[in-house]
């Protein structure tokens, strides 16, 4: 069986995410013999291309090229994350969303009204739409009840991360913040000031050289940031970024992750961020788009931000205490561990050894 995964999206996602979840889908699906892999791309990172090296049965492919070869082959199946692959429309396709139009607060509503009928067009005409985590498959059920049977959650978790020596995590932490330490902060643009203030607190307090490092959904929120932090104190310690700029590095070279007001789309970074041992903090205030589930609340320490005080402290608390900042990373990968030993013994479907070509 000939199985198409596709690395291009029409949603914005950032590619380090959807290159993770090629990444599972080929690890897991490595221990069966009658499956030829084949990655539909470019400009994929090197760990994907380590894997082709390293396995007779993994190809990487330019879209173009793909388009041809599903045109002469007779057994295949398509994966992929929110988009189409000429001449494979007779084929069985696989839907994975990691995310959702309606989290892109930045598109105009003409074209967040276009990106919704594309998802769920992807729906209807998939043979079956997979959510990878309950997170995901609440939502989607929720805003597709009428699509819900099609719906269901399937068996892909993070195995295996891109390994990433020192060197360049030294690289990543050199190009954000010239070498210091920092936070990493995944939330909304009408939260900035107020933990702006509670790491003017801590930095008062400690007098230290660590940084943070803020990701925000769009070019819009990221240009708004940095205009919001003319004048700031602390800015030279401050660095913002978008979304679409992300690497995998930036996880694995920071010191711990803020995550407030996300959504399902953060859950393969929240995975990844386990893997590396990085101790996770979420705000406890109700999600809008998409409420995390209380199952996955154990990755990390809630908490409300918007407390007085609560965000400072626990800026002193991870930076003074290595020991304390060891046990809350111990803490997700235990939850993690877990997790994914209840769903291997679950029934669910397992991607991609369950799929079907017919």
């Amino acid at each position: 069986m000939r199985l198409f995964i596709l690395t291009r999206t029409n949603f914005a996602e950032p590619k380090a995410v959807i290159c993770q979840k090629v990444l599972d889908i080929i690890e897991l699906g490595l221990s069966s013999p009658h499956i030829h892999f084949y990655i539909v791309g470019d400009h994929l990172p090197s760990y994907l291309e380590v894997l082709e090296q390293n396995n007779d049965s993994v190809t990487i492919i330019k879209e173009v090229a793909a388009e041809k070869l599903i045109r002469e082959v007779t057994n295949a199946i398509v994966i992929h994350f929110g988009s189409n692959l000429k001449g494979s429309d007779h084929f069985p396709h696989y839907f994975i969303p990691v995310t959702h139009p309606s989290f892109l607060s930045q598109l105009s509503l003409w074209k967040k009204w276009r990106q919704v009928v594309s998802f769920k067009e992807y729906i209807k005409k998939s043979m079956a739409t997979y959510a990878i985590n309950e997170w995901s498959l609440s939502f989607l059920q929720k805003k597709y009840p009428l699509l819900s049977s099609s719906i269901q959650e399937a068996y892909l978790p993070i195995t295996n991360v891109p390994i990433i020596e020192w060197v360049a995590v030294a690289d990543a932490r050199n190009n954000l913040t010239d070498g210091c330490n920092y936070f990493l902060a995944f939330q909304p643009l009408d939260s900035f000031i107020d933990m702006l203030k509670e790491f003017s607190i801590f930095k008062k307090w400690q007098q230290t050289n660590m940084a943070i490092v803020f990701v925000f959904e769009n070019e819009q929120a990221t240009k708004a940031a940095k205009q919001l932090l003319l004048g700031y104190k602390f800015k030279e310690a401050v660095v913002v970024k978008s979304i679409l700029e992300f690497k995998v590095e930036w996880v694995a070279a920071t010191y711990a992750i803020l995550w407030n007001d996300i959504d399902f789309s953060k859950s393969t970074l929240i995975e990844s961020a386990i893997h590396y041992d990085i101790p996770l903090l979420f705000n406890k205030t109700v999600q809008k788009n998409s409420p995390m589930p209380a199952s996955w609340q154990g990755a990390g320490e809630v908490f409300t931000f918007e407390e007085k005080g609560a965000l400072s402290n626990h800026f002193k608390l991870y930076y003074k205490d290595e020991v304390y900042r060891q046990a809350r990373a111990r803490m997700g990968k235990e939850w993690l561990t877990a997790g994914l030993l209840e769903k291997r013994e679950s029934p669910i479907v397992k991607i991609p050894l369950d799929l079907k070509s017919k």
